[in-house]
């Protein structure tokens, strides 16, 4: 599994397309922007590369649903992805997600357990993968080989 982060409108999905190469017709691409969860139903396991943007949207929606299971469920969902990867050589699972906090303590409570559960789950998902980045202007360090 691949993880990318840094900031919002920095080139991260562009730079996930050159250097992994993708195209459309193996490449799953799902965005959080606008929904809640990723059902597996939803994720086209034919094409062996799968990719998953606007996670900390995800995160934020789940809040605003009051989930209370939200950083279980990501990671149940990341244990399975990282499985479906491992049972092929040419599978791919590559998340992006922009980082919302910087540290900076937002004022109010929404905004605080949006970057408190982001920060979390970001952390699970980097131990978990075997390489992050971090992008900003459009250009990658390398934080994790």
């Amino acid at each position: 599994m691949y993880f990318v982060t840094g900031g919002s409108f920095n080139g991260k999905s562009k730079w996930v397309k050159v250097h992994f190469n993708l195209n459309s017709t193996d490449t799953t691409w799902i965005s959080l922007f606008n929904r809640e969860r990723i059902h597996l139903e939803d994720i086209d396991f034919s094409k062996s590369v799968i990719v998953i943007e606007g996670l900390e949207y995800g995160i934020r929606s789940s809040i605003l649903n009051n989930d209370p299971e939200i950083r279980k469920s990501l990671t149940t969902l990341m244990q399975f992805l990282k499985q479906w990867e491992e049972e092929e050589p040419d599978r791919k699972v590559i998340w992006i997600g922009s980082e919302i906090g910087k540290g900076i303590v937002p004022m109010d409570k929404l905004s605080r357990e949006w970057r408190d559960m982001t920060g979390w789950v970001y952390q699970d998902l980097a131990e978990m993968s075997q390489k992050v980045w971090l992008v900003w202007y459009g250009l990658a360090t390398s934080l994790k080989r």
